[in-house]
């Protein structure tokens, strides 16, 4: 028994693996081109992008799991079936109990990997990735500067450049400065150059003139300067003054957050996210017993499975989409957070009890439409 247990182990195994390679590399790409664009675009190397991916697998991962141990049972179980393989452990007085328990000890490994991803690395991943998307922007934008053209940068503020050196030297600058509701500033200098301080990026423009016109007084004043700094720290908000989002808290203080939160709309994001970090993990038991349950019972028919996997499909999709609906309404309806977790934990319960009475009412299979 312990040699068909391992077989059956090491060919989920190799399924398993090879469908979360599969959907997390999908996915995995078409979420990165994002990060193309925000590292093309502010001129950051290379690097930067690959641990900007890098970041986000935590979340694909504890999105792909379950579906990934899901198609790997599913396929497992099917394929030994088709090889007549399953039949001949049934008639050799195998329950589906004894055939799941390899399906059922890898979902118990999947959720306690689940379980690392979404209560610790996960909100480590996602403070990270944010920190860096402000980093890269911050540090790397104003060294975007492109030449002959009006770079328009948000906020009111608009910079000409004429030609740039390879040492980043900026030559015959026009900057308009909006931001400030009352005047506006225009600036032309001869030459300029950029430079990062502790207050953000910003240009130093050498021998120029700055025009100033007051909108309430309607005065207009110029000044002939020798250096001039230009801050460009609109470019990004303050990484301080950004509201944390539920997905970087990590798990205790996202608990404390929820209980103590008064404003609803801020309460039913965090609900959202508490509850759905505690159920995610469970999906892959959840789904692992609907497979089991589909592919381990009843009776052998020589005309195919179809039937069996579509219900398998149409229970775990059930499942998924009880999860992503009541989890949206959890903060403003207390009943929703009972019927969240009794969409998961109701199948396991009722499934792994199924599966543990098989060893008293088991019987062989036997064959049915010839």
């Amino acid at each position: 028994m312990k040699s068909v247990t391992r077989y059956i182990l090491r060919t989920l195994l190799l399924a398993v693996a090879f469908v979360t390679l599969a959907v997390t590399a999908a996915v995995w790409l078409t979420q990165s081109l994002k990060y193309v664009d925000i590292v093309v675009e502010n001129g950051a190397p290379l690097h930067m992008f690959i641990w900007l991916a890098l970041l986000t697998l935590p979340v694909f991962l504890s999105l792909a799991l379950p579906i990934a141990l899901f198609v790997g049972v599913l396929f497992t179980f099917h394929r030994l079936t088709q090889d007549s393989e399953l039949i001949a452990m049934r008639a050799c007085g195998m329950s589906p109990q004894t055939l799941a328990q390899p399906a059922l000890r890898l979902a118990y490994f999947t959720v306690l990997i689940g379980y690392a991803l979404t209560l610790y690395l996960q909100p480590l991943a996602s403070q990270e990735l944010i920190r860096l998307q402000y980093f890269v922007q911050s540090q790397f934008t104003a060294a975007l500067l492109k030449e002959g053209t009006f770079n328009d940068l948000g906020n009111k503020m608009t910079i000409y450049v004429a030609e740039r050196t390879p040492d980043a030297q900026l030559k015959d600058l026009l900057i308009y400065d909006g931001r400030d509701p009352v005047k506006s500033i225009t600036i032309r200098a001869a030459r300029g150059q950029l430079v990062q301080s502790k207050q953000g990026p910003q240009v130093i423009v050498y021998d120029g003139i700055q025009q100033q016109y007051n909108i309430l007084t309607h005065r207009f004043d110029e000044l002939m300067f020798d250096s001039y700094a230009v801050g460009l720290e609109n470019l990004m908000p303050a990484t301080k003054e950004r509201a944390e989002s539920p997905k970087e808290k990590p798990f205790f203080a996202l608990f404390k957050d929820f209980m103590s939160e008064v404003d609803p709309r801020v309460r039913a994001r965090l609900a959202s996210e508490f509850h759905q970090r505690l159920l995610s993990p469970l999906l892959s038991l959840a789904f692992v017993v609907i497979a089991c349950l589909s592919l381990l019972f009843g009776e052998y028919n020589r005309r195919g499975q179809s039937k069996r996997i579509v219900a398998a499909i149409a229970g775990a999709a059930a499942v998924e989409v009880g999860v992503m609906g009541f989890s949206q309404v959890t903060a403003e309806h207390q009943w929703a957070v009972v019927m969240l977790y009794l969409v998961v934990l109701l199948p396991i319960a009722l499934g792994l009890w199924k599966i543990r009475q098989s060893d008293y009412f088991h019987k062989p299979f036997s064959a049915e439409g010839a």
